[in-house]
């Protein structure tokens, strides 16, 4: 039993040689943290006041114009194809009068969306007949 309380007094001393020799951590990390909180309100003073710096230097920009919605609707006809015939001729018309200036040549919305629908309406396929069950 001698024996067993002895190598317990050599582990005790084990563990305090592997203490650190400047003693436990606690006490440093006491002193590091009121430096940390004034070099945290330095930053922060700093960084608003950058930020105060950087408003009055920008000023807001005006607002964009809306968007033109003739241009929505004439996106929907870019690398798509037309059969041919009177759908496309139209496109083709409307195409060399939006194309001819800045006012593009009076191309409205309403003959924009007429087309496309004509040509939604031409491109749908005929609902099929379902098969009726006799008993």
């Amino acid at each position: 039993m001698a024996s067993k309380d002895a190598d317990k007094g050599k582990d005790k001393d084990k563990a305090k040689s592997k203490a650190h020799p400047q003693g436990d951590g606690k006490q440093h990390k006491a002193e590091a943290k009121p430096k940390d909180k004034d070099k945290d309100k330095a930053k922060a003073k700093e960084s608003a006041e950058t930020a105060k710096v950087a408003k009055e230097e920008k000023p807001k920009a005006p607002p964009r114009p809306p968007a033109d919605p003739r241009l929505k609707m004439l996106k929907k006809f870019h690398g798509k194809f037309l059969p041919r015939g009177p759908l496309r001729d139209r496109l083709k018309v409307l195409m060399d009068r939006w194309n001819s200036g800045e006012e593009h040549g009076g191309v409205t919305f309403e003959e924009l969306k007429s087309l496309h629908n004509d040509w939604k309406t031409a491109c749908e396929k005929p609902a099929k007949k379902k098969a009726s069950v006799s008993v």
